[in-house]
């Protein structure tokens, strides 16, 4: 009976570990499900920005004050208790909201929400530090780590399928369950009363105390990294490819996927190699990752950036958290600790990346930045890995080296704010999913920041009203409606929609606002044209319905859809330019995604993009004009056959019922936007011998050129002069 019984209490001793990594994973898809889901409900209830940021600041800075202090607390008095009081506190949340039914409750619940999910990890990742030691704690936490990043990628695609009939019930119930399925799991585990492990270092030897601290900078470098990647990632895709949204977010999830499938590998044959080299090489190798972002061009090389930065984040984090945990007997602390600059660095990295982003004018460099920041901070950890292997000081050539190799990849002039310059003023933001630049002329920096903050906020409102994708905005819901009713639309988007019209009539349908039956279609330029075949007595402006006195709009068969992406963006820009000259800016230039509007009493150069390669074909002068460009390079896929060399792209041939190969790249050039982006567009379709008789018919105040299937180009007779730039001062994408 001893026998037996002792045999059995070896076996449930084994599970332990097992069964706490199982809660934790548990609980995360929890808190996985509601913080992404929380957003939606944010932006479908109108909520503020100030609100939304407040609350996921709050969020993270509860998970950042909360780590170190479970950790202590945990060192003391033992793991089960805490772990069983987060998970029945976090199960019982709900309740918040079902009592008091507003987004305040719901930012309440995500406040203590940070607080559970700080204390669950901590103390979790202390409980098995106290239990484990050597390889076995590396395999242990590198099964941890992917269970956590699983439980972050299940978790908001659960969210929005609760979330799919915009009820937020349903996302409450799965917190409820799962963090009570958590509570059920840590019940039956036998845990420790403390969580200091008895073979373990103190932490006041001067050794652990170097490692520990030097580990601390590289996690720090690390989140950094992934702070600004999580922040910025899907502008840069969005902004570089032009791809659907499940597309982007596929592209975006590489990363962690990577992370997710190599952790368990790396936890296994890693586990006995030399922890310090292991990290380094790891977030070297994560840095190099992110730094090699800045020149991705095609869908391939996003893939291979993000395998390599999953990938290095897999060898990493094992290492990292298993010495945060052996450094010392008192793992609660030393684990709450290394959290806390965990958190710290999600909360640092979009802050710096969004900085750069404002002193450079450049996406890219923010990437190469933190890329290169994070490198820097592994080094330490790097020299004392290799002297205390080496014992020999010459060995610290190759961090040497690494670091003169990281200042020499600072290109020039990145770090050179370009704000004033002889009463110019440059900034930067992030509106309509890319990079808009604005250049003002003032001899006020404080006007020019102002004048800057209200053209911003005018384009994100009227890109959420215009965007088809956006459920709650004008045309979203006219779309929705499609067949069975008229809909209320906003001022704007109704005189946007009358101009579409109008538009598609000067063009006989060449441009027509109701391609949106076959462009919201994900991939829809990918898909056989025979595919839309049914779908083609769907594409007709003539059919939409306008009752000017009721501000009303009805799409009549069931299946249109309006899609006004060919000239909303050009009207964004002029909404934009509208609200600086307003705020009293004589002069200044409007830049969002390659499409620029130049206004007031002076003249501005812009550059005309290779649509084959890099750099450009040319530089022109405009004054009062605003200059478009559409092109075969935006969204495409490569022809499958060598002998075809003809992409399938996103600009449709609603006649034709495919991708137009009249042109491979157009600019169109006029006295707003809107004309601008809708003629670039078109003119594309058309070809430039039926192209210049619409434009001297309908737009002779206009202008275009186009780049053809065999990149000779062609111009209009009113097209401005090319001016060719030298080779040594060519940059890399237009000014």
């Amino acid at each position: 009976m001893h026998i037996y019984s002792s045999k059995r209490s070896q076996k449930l001793k084994q599970i332990q570990i097992p069964l706490l990594i199982v809660a934790i994973f548990t609980a995360s898809i929890g808190i996985g499900i509601f913080t992404f889901t929380l957003p939606l409900l944010s932006l479908d209830e109108m909520a503020g920005g100030m609100w939304l940021g407040t609350a996921f600041s709050g969020y993270f800075i509860a998970k950042l004050l909360i780590a170190p202090l479970s950790g202590t607390i945990s060192d003391r008095s033992g793991s089960k208790r805490l772990l069983l009081t987060a998970t029945s506190v976090a199960a019982l949340l709900p309740l918040i909201y079902l009592i008091s039914p507003s987004l305040n409750s719901l930012y309440a619940i995500q406040f203590v929400l940070g607080l559970c999910a700080g204390a669950i990890k901590t103390v979790g990742m202390a409980a098995i530090g106290a239990q484990s030691k050597g390889s076995r704690l590396t395999k242990r936490f590198s099964i941890l780590a992917a269970g956590i990043n699983t439980a972050f990628f299940l978790g908001p695609l659960l969210g929005g399928i609760l979330y799919i009939d915009k009820d937020f019930i349903p996302v409450l119930t799965a917190l409820s369950v799962f963090m009570l399925a958590s509570f059920l799991l840590l019940s039956f585990c036998d845990l420790p009363h403390n969580s200091i492990h008895k073979t373990a270092p103190p932490l006041d030897q001067i050794e652990n105390k170097q490692t520990f601290a030097f580990t601390l900078l590289a996690v720090f470098g690390r989140t950094i990294g992934i702070g600004g990647l999580v922040a910025f990632y899907p502008v840069l895709l969005k902004s570089s490819l032009h791809l659907p949204s499940i597309t982007t977010g596929i592209l975006f999830s590489i990363p962690n996927l990577a992370t997710i499938f190599l952790l368990p590998l790396a936890g296994r044959f890693f586990s006995r190699a030399k922890r310090e080299f292991i990290i380094c090489s790891g977030l070297l190798i994560s840095a190099g990752g992110l730094y090699f972002l800045a020149n991705c061009t095609n869908i391939t090389d996003f893939v291979w950036a993000g395998i390599t930065i999953g990938s290095g984040s897999a060898l990493s984090i094992p290492g990292s958290m298993a010495i945060c945990a052996e450094v010392s007997n008192k793992q609660g602390k030393t684990i709450g600790l290394a959290n806390l600059i965990t958190n710290l660095g999600f909360i640092v990295g979009p802050l710096l990346a969004g900085t750069i982003i404002k002193f450079s004018a450049k996406l890219t460099v923010s990437f190469q930045l933190i890329a290169l920041a994070g490198a820097i901070l592994c080094l330490p950890l790097m020299c004392k890995a290799l002297y205390s292997r080496f014992k020999r000081k010459k060995c610290l050539i190759v961090p040497a080296i690494v670091f003169l190799l990281i200042i020499f990849l600072i290109p020039k002039g990145l770090l050179k704010r370009h704000n004033q310059e002889n009463s110019f003023f440059r900034y930067t933001d992030v509106a309509m999913g890319t990079i808009v630049n604005l250049t003002l002329e003032t001899s006020s920096e404080k006007k020019a920041q102002q004048a800057a903050r209200d053209a911003i906020a005018e384009m994100r409102t009227l890109q959420k009203d215009f965007d088809h994708r956006n459920k709650r905005g004008s045309i979203g819901r006219i779309n929705k409606e499609a067949g069975l009713r008229d809909v209320s639309v906003s001022e704007n988007a109704l005189k946007l929609i009358e101009r579409g019209l109008k538009f598609s009539g000067n063009s006989n349908g060449t441009f027509d606002i109701t391609i949106g039956a076959i462009t919201t279609t994900d991939f829809y330029y990918a898909l056989n044209p025979e595919t839309f075949q049914k779908r083609k007595p769907l594409i007709n402006y003539r059919l939409v319905e306008i009752d000017h006195n009721k501000g009303t709009v009805k799409l009549p068969r069931k299946g249109m859809a309006l899609d006004l992406g060919g000239m909303a963006k050009g009207t964004i820009i002029d909404a934009a330019a509208a609200e600086l000259k307003k705020s009293g800016i004589a002069n200044g230039l409007v830049e969002a995604g390659g499409d620029f509007f130049g206004y007031g009493n002076r003249t501005w150069t812009i550059g005309l993009k290779n649509p084959r390669a890099k750099g450009l074909l040319g530089e022109i002068t405009i004054k009062n004009m605003a200059v478009c460009g559409s092109g075969d390079y935006y969204q495409f896929i490569t022809p499958v056959s060598g002998n075809d060399k003809m992409r399938k792209h996103h600009i449709f041939d609603p006649f034709l019922l495919r991708s137009s190969h009249e042109s491979i790249a157009t600019t169109a050039i006029a006295p707003n936007a809107e004309t601008a982006d809708a003629l670039a567009t078109t003119v594309f379709i058309m070809g430039p011998e039926v192209g210049t008789k619409f434009l001297k018919r309908f737009y002779p105040n206009c202008s275009a050129m186009w780049v053809l299937p065999d990149e000779s180009i062609h111009t209009t007779d009113n097209f401005p002069e090319i001016t060719t730039v030298p080779k040594a001062m060519r940059p890399e994408e237009n000014k």
